[in-house]
C-alpha cells in the first residue's frame, strides 16, 4: 500500500524473472519502466550513459559468463566515423524493448546474408526501412567486415577515407588493396594506413560497401 505506479512495476518485474542471469532481463524491463533516455543519443541514463549502448551490453554479457564460470572472448571494435545518418527513430520502432532487440540483431551482422535476413525481417515487422535505419545497418556490416582484416578506425576524409590497422601482418590487407582496383594507397607508417578515394562526398558508403564486399 503507498507504493509508487513504478516501485510496483518493478517489484512485479522481480517476481517475473527468478532464473539465473534474471538480472540482465530485469535491467532491461527496468529501462522500459523508466526510460533510458534518448538510446544511443546524448540524454541516456546512469551507466550507459557512461559507456554508450554497445559497451554497455558487452560488459553485462562479460559479467554473466563470468559468473558461469566462462571467459568472455576478447573482441576488437573498429571505429566508423562517416557523415551519415545511423540510428532507429522512435517513429518506426515505439517499443523501448523492441528497438533494443533491434539494435542487437542489426549489431549481429556479419555477412551479406546476415544483412538481408535482418533487413527482411525488420521490412515485415515494422514496414520499410527509414533511411537512418538502412544507414545503421551498412555501419553494422562494414564495422563487422573490417574486424575481419584487422581495421581499428575507418575515418571520412573530404574525398576520402582512411582506414587505420595496427600492423602490415595480415595478407588479407593486400587483397583488399587489390579488390580496391587502383583507388586505395597504402601508408606504411607507424600507425599504417589505406587512403581510398571515392570521388564525390555522398559516395563514400557504397565505396566501404563494394571494398567489403565479400
Amino acid at each position: 500500500k503507498g507504493l509508487s505506479e513504478i516501485a510496483t512495476k518493478r517489484l512485479s518485474a522481480i517476481r517475473e524473472y527468478t532464473e539465473f542471469g534474471s538480472g540482465f532481463k530485469i535491467a532491461m524491463r527496468d529501462l522500459e519502466i523508466r526510460g533510458a533516455g534518448s538510446i544511443l543519443g546524448g540524454e541516456q541514463s546512469g551507466n550507459m550513459e557512461a559507456v554508450g549502448y554497445d559497451m554497455y551490453l558487452k560488459l553485462l554479457s562479460d559479467a554473466m559468463k563470468e559468473e558461469k564460470g566462462e571467459t568472455p572472448e576478447p573482441e576488437t571494435e573498429c571505429l566508423v566515423d562517416l557523415s551519415i545518418s545511423a540510428h532507429i527513430p522512435e517513429s518506426y520502432i515505439e517499443s523501448l524493448s523492441l528497438r533494443l532487440d533491434a539494435y542487437k540483431r542489426i549489431a549481429d551482422i556479419k555477412s551479406s546474408q546476415d544483412y538481408d535476413d535482418v533487413v527482411d525481417e525488420l521490412c515485415d515487422r515494422y514496414g520499410d526501412m527509414p533511411e537512418a535505419v538502412v544507414g545503421l545497418c551498412d555501419i553494422a556490416l562494414i564495422r563487422n567486415r573490417a574486424n575481419h582484416y584487422g581495421i581499428k578506425e575507418i575515418k571520412q576524409n573530404e574525398n576520402t577515407i582512411l582506414l587505420y590497422f595496427d600492423n602490415l601482418n595480415n595478407p588479407d590487407i593486400y587483397d583488399l588493396i587489390g579488390k580496391a582496383k587502383g583507388k586505395a594507397i597504402l601508408t606504411p607508417s607507424q600507425n599504417p594506413y589505406i587512403t581510398l578515394s571515392f570521388g564525390k562526398k555522398d559516395k563514400a558508403l557504397n565505396a566501404l560497401i563494394e571494398l567489403f564486399r565479400e
